[in-house]
């Protein structure tokens, strides 16, 4: 079909529809492309870097291994004063930078998914504030770089009523 001329003072008819990939189509498909391979990049960074999936595994350590061992547990005492709860921990093997891992809870069995509480380097006291009458229970154990003792034995007091 050819175009012809319009007469003069009418306007031009509408050109004929296209056929084939619309020139609008390419940049869509690169977007959608562009945005998978973006959220594929994060997804694996996120996969690699990803942080306490297998939560902090207890290791004891024999005498026999390397200098830096640690072996035995520590102990743990703790002294009622009123509602407040103070924890003594100890370790025969301290060493300087060695840190302890406290964990609270309101009996023994809430320990095993407590989230241990860090005491600084150096630090061997924690108080803990409770009710009258309630009562808490708590274990240690010593962090020396990336090596942890075993847990002490279980400590449970009531505060004063």
């Amino acid at each position: 079909m050819s175009q012809q001329a319009p007469p003069r003072g009418q306007p031009a008819p509408p050109p004929e529809p296209t056929k084939g990939l619309e020139v609008g189509l390419l940049p869509f498909i690169a977007s959608i492309v562009g945005i998978l391979l973006v959220a594929g990049i994060i997804g694996g960074v996120l996969w690699f870097t990803r942080e306490g999936e297998e939560g902090d595994v207890a290791t004891t350590t024999a005498a026999t291994q390397p200098d830096g061992a640690v072996d035995g547990a520590p102990t743990i005492e703790v002294e009622t004063d009123g509602d407040v709860l103070t924890y003594t921990v100890s370790y025969a093997d301290y060493q300087p930078g060695d840190t302890y891992r406290l964990v609270k809870g309101p009996d023994a069995d809430a320990l095993d998914g407590a989230e241990p509480w860090p005491l600084r380097d150096g630090e061997t006291t924690h108080e803990s504030n409770v009710g009258s009458g309630e009562r808490e229970c708590a274990r240690v154990q010593v962090r020396r770089g990336s090596q942890v003792s075993a847990w002490s034995k279980t400590v449970c007091e009531e505060g004063a009523r």
